[in-house]
């Protein structure tokens, strides 16, 4: 199981990763630098952004629902 749980934590930061390459999610990018200035490693950083972003998968495989981007946004800004 742990085996498991490394690569999905490195699979989820290399999404975290090509989020802060999209220039239509600036907010990531927000969240990370937020987060780096107050005193968060860069991986912390998107670790954090990581856990959240696993949230946000949760909860369109649980509810059966679309990507909720503005849901996602605003779970950002509250980093």
């Amino acid at each position: 199981m742990g085996e498991t749980n490394d690569q999905l934590g490195e699979e989820i930061r290399a999404v975290v990763e090509r989020q802060l390459r999209q220039p239509d999610l600036e907010e990531v990018n927000q969240a990370v630098d937020r987060l780096m200035e107050q005193g968060h490693s860069r991986e912390k950083a998107i670790d954090t952004v990581g856990a959240l972003l696993l949230e946000e998968v949760h909860e369109m495989m649980t509810e059966n629902e679309m990507f909720d981007r503005e849901r996602y946004v605003d779970r950002l800004e509250d980093l």
